[in-house]
């Protein structure tokens, strides 16, 4: 019971008016003077005139402010506070204690369970209005802060903590027979890529268009009809959750599916979705992703062991080839366990001396000379022994490893091309075909880097080609080709590797300055079973023998395969029919023994007849 006092006759207004007040009091006439003071304001007053109505109503409505008083009939306000305070929709709601108590102790305790402040009776207008502005101010700061700490500031999406918090509910939550939960992790394929070359502002465009569009079309598939159109990417519905983890990485939470084929649906339909083009600052860019996917029934306890094989599973998907994505599997783990050894491991192979180089020799198919040699990295493990490159420098590149190896690479391929040149002076290849890594040639120092190797080991550029792949090439045309311009000004030779597996860049070779182009291997492995392949090779060099780009064919390995490339006028040819990958210093022997000669057998069935080639043409044609 009690009163309010007013000091002056106007009714209290305030910027900050309370969304919606629950007003806890056995009193009537203090539920009229309150409402009356505060109705001209706002109609969101809710009266509940005991305890445990209170409880109710306030989980009922969840209030903006609850006016508590201390004694009542049914239970106390230390009661009531405690039921709201141990409710996680209720914790975090301000409540002001109104009592005609002194008792110093019973404040004490009052503020101890959580209440946000305490107003005596009488009540006085302007202390009241004070206080309730300070309560209110004070609850919108808290709001902005927990959202502030729950959600990603630039792309808008839930954070890492917010999921955190979602997924540890769900792993707690009962499950039926029908349904489990599931979770996709989701990583950018190239985003570091972009980032590198166009820079940070440019790759958080990037990110925000990515955010947008995984939200909307989750929700979508999900046929939540009021979101087809929102732009808010705070909303989650339908126990679906978009989070941004970090970086270029993103979570998705399905809380409630039937079968892991649901969850593999929807990451099929947000890989389409996401490949779709991007328009960024008048820019067109193209930009893929890899998913992991876990399903969990029971088998988890922790949020850190699900993210853990979500992001394995993600990473197998990268090694599948990207652009795709996998279930996890406990084998996944195991695999992990180890490529997380050999990174660690890959940090200390070039000090420890564990990189070395082997020197493939490249042949001139029409002399037999050996006209150059391509320089190729391998890593001799303690344990494991021999470890492929298509291993471990994709590997590499993950981790930002490239450009240091990369470096290592060119000095001691142009060292040893040095030493060649010293000690054999008129048997030396007439050059030395180098791989770049992509890393190094988005990197804005590396023309500089270059010339420092020159400076260094003393070998012109004009005895340097640099190997770059055809994806690498294309997937950031503009600034590959002033790099390209920039290093054929030096005298350097430009090599386009692996043509044949990734784009159509025929039409496109009048904008990149090349000097030598690569076919595959995989072109040129069937190249005597298949006319088609055989004709599509014999246009390319074709047309390539009306331009100054040599053509170089990639694992060539029988005597029918050289054939047919000798009668194509191919140029060029490494492979396992001339020479494996061989050692430094066995490189001269090898110059200095080796002699082109031909099948007599392979002449004497007729292998090298023009009516063969002409079918294949016809046949390229008809297809």
């Amino acid at each position: 019971m009690g009163t309010i006092v007013f000091q002056n006759n106007d009714i209290w207004r305030a910027s900050d008016i309370p969304r919606r007040v629950l007003v806890i009091d056995d009193s009537k006439e203090m539920h009229s003077l309150i409402n009356w003071w505060l109705s001209p304001l706002s109609d969101l007053i809710d009266h509940a005139y005991g305890g445990r109505e209170g409880i109710r109503m306030a989980m009922e409505h969840k209030p903006t402010l609850i006016l508590l008083d201390y004694m009542m009939p049914d239970c106390d306000g230390l009661e009531v506070i405690d039921e709201l305070k141990s409710n996680e929709l209720l914790s975090d709601v301000p409540v002001i204690m109104i009592t005609a108590s002194n008792d110093r102790a019973l404040i004490a305790q009052a503020f101890k369970k959580g209440v946000c402040d305490y107003v005596n009776k009488p009540l006085f207008a302007e202390e009241f209005k004070a206080r309730i502005e300070t309560a209110l101010r004070n609850q919108h700061l808290l709001a902005d802060l927990k959202h502030k700490s729950h959600y990603d500031a630039l792309t808008g999406l839930p954070n890492k903590l917010h999921l955190d918090e979602r997924l540890k509910a769900a792993l707690e939550r009962p499950q039926s027979a029908m349904e489990v939960v599931a979770v996709m992790f989701i990583d950018l394929d190239r985003f570091k890529l972009i980032n590198d070359s166009l820079g940070h502002a440019f790759g958080d465009l990037m990110l925000k268009q990515a955010a947008a569009r995984l939200h909307k079309k989750l929700h979508q598939r999900m046929h939540s009809p009021d979101l087809t159109g929102s732009t808010d990417l705070t909303e989650d519905h339908q126990g679906t959750l978009v989070a941004r983890f970090g970086g270029d990485e993103f979570v998705v939470l399905l809380e409630s599916i039937h079968a892991v084929e649901e969850a593999e649906s929807i990451a099929r339909e947000l890989l389409q979705h996401l490949l779709e083009p991007y328009e960024v600052d008048g820019r067109v860019l193209f930009l893929g992703a890899s998913i992991g996917i876990v399903t969990c029934n029971g088998q988890y306890h922790t949020t850190g062991d699900v993210i853990r094989d979500a992001d394995i599973a993600m990473y197998e998907a990268k090694e599948s080839g990207r652009g795709c994505y996998e279930v996890f599997d406990n084998g996944m783990r195991e695999r992990a366990q180890l490529r997380w050894k050999l990174d660690i491991d890959l940090r200390r192979a070039v000090e420890l001396n564990q990189l070395y180089l082997d020197y493939q020799p490249i042949i001139d198919l029409q002399s037999g000379a050996v006209e150059s040699v391509e320089a190729l990295i391998r890593w001799r493990h303690p344990e494991r022994g021999l470890i492929q490159p298509s291993y471990f420098v994709p590997l590499a590149e993950e981790m930002g490893l490239m450009v240091e190896i990369g470096q290592w690479v060119l000095r001691t391929a142009c060292q040893q091309f040095v030493a060649w040149s010293r000690t054999m002076p008129h048997s030396t290849p007439r050059n030395i075909s180098i791989n770049l890594s992509r890393q190094q040639l988005v990197h804005r120092d590396f023309v500089e880097r270059f010339k420092q190797v020159l400076r260094e080991t003393g070998i012109s550029a004009t005895h340097v080609h640099l190997e770059i792949t055809e994806s690498e090439m294309m997937n950031e045309l503009d600034s590959t080709v002033q790099v390209i311009g920039e290093l054929r000004a030096l005298g350097t030779k430009i090599e386009l590797d692996d043509f044949g597996t990734g784009y159509s860049s025929l039409a496109c070779l009048h904008q990149i300055p090349l000097d030598v182009i690569k076919l595959d291997r995989s072109l040129i492995a069937t190249i005597d079973q298949d006319n088609y392949l055989l004709g599509l090779t014999k246009l390319v060099i074709e047309l390539l023998s009306k331009t100054n780009i040599k053509v170089v064919a990639e694992g060539i390995e029988t005597q029918r395969q050289l054939a047919l490339l000798q009668e194509l006028g191919c140029q060029l040819g490494q492979g396992y029919l001339f020479s494996k990958p061989i050692a430094g210093d066995k490189v001269m022997d090898f110059v200095a023994k080796h002699k082109l000669t031909f099948d007599p057998l392979a002449q004497a069935c007729g292998l090298l007849h023009s009516s063969v080639t002409a079918a294949a043409v016809n046949s390229f044609a008809a297809n």
